[in-house]
């Protein structure tokens, strides 16, 4: 097999669904705009109160079904060309629970990694300090903070997300059993894979450090207006969301790709 077949696949995966593209693109603003509305309920009487929780619960199983859903229709992709996309939503509704038990689990260790920043300012002073004096003179303060940075962009958008999303895929894919036995073989089944990481550092570079590079850019005009300043932050914003959009695909791909492809189908139990 060739070497970079996996990854070729995955790219080729990942764009190859209109449909999914679709649910994906309006889905996720659909969400985004009922969290905004949640945000506005107002909780002065019981009735408002059990409105913003059930409002609440099925937001957050939107988004788990939006995406579990789409990591298995991946998995199914792989396993069987014109694999439909409703089955694989179908079961993402049946493993929502499962679904959400991985995604605490994962904001936590999230969470854990977002608390190495409070030692922004230490860690890369006390590393310099240590440093010879010849080391010292070449690397100045700034140019070690990068570099922490840079080790933390890696762990929290790299390491975690690389490590935890085959769960995801299992949850979603087996619910609970995708924790046993079966979760882990998958798991190490993708984890052991250097495209797989490959796919995941570009996707986090390009879903988060290059969106979040395009929304921040302040364009340089000799004459601004409000009108020519809306406009760019829409189309920055749009093209933000079309990078992390595929980001996010081709990662589902990649996973799907490792797990669904017909030289791995021993490691798969037919669900």
């Amino acid at each position: 097999m060739p070497q970079w077949a996996a990854t070729r696949d995955a790219f080729s995966g990942s764009l190859q669904s209109r449909r999914l593209w679709l649910i994906q693109f309006l889905g996720n603003p659909i969400l985004f705009l009922s969290f905004v509305g949640w945000l506005r309920i107002p909780e002065g009487n019981a009735w408002q109160l059990i409105l913003s929780v059930l409002l609440a619960a099925a937001i957050v199983a939107g988004v788990l079904i939006l995406h579990g859903g789409t990591l298995v229709y991946f998995y199914d992709r792989f396993q069987s060309e014109g694999a439909p996309l409703k089955p694989a939503f179908g079961r993402a509704v049946r493993n929502v629970a499962a679904i959400a038990v991985w995604a605490c689990v994962f904001w936590v260790f999230w969470l854990l990694a977002a608390k190495l920043d409070y030692f922004h300012d230490q860690v890369p002073t006390y590393l310099r300090s240590v440093l010879p004096a010849f080391l010292r003179r070449i690397l100045t303060l700034a140019f070690v903070t990068r570099l922490f940075d840079a080790a933390l962009f890696f762990i929290r958008w790299i390491v975690v997300p690389g490590l935890l999303l085959p769960f995801a895929a299992s949850a979603a894919r087996l619910g609970f059993r995708g924790f046993g036995r079966q979760g882990f073989a998958t798991w190490r089944l993708v984890v052991k894979s250097s495209q797989y990481w490959g796919i995941v550092a570009i996707a986090a570079v390009f879903g988060v450090w290059m969106s979040g590079a395009i929304v921040g850019w302040t364009p340089r005009s000799l004459n601004p207006t409000f009108t020519g300043e809306t406009i760019s932050l829409v189309l920055r914003l749009f093209l933000a969301y079309l990078l992390g959009l595929f980001a996010w695909l081709l990662t589902c791909s990649m996973i799907g790709r490792r797990c669904g492809g017909p030289e791995h189908a021993s490691w798969n139990i037919s669900v």
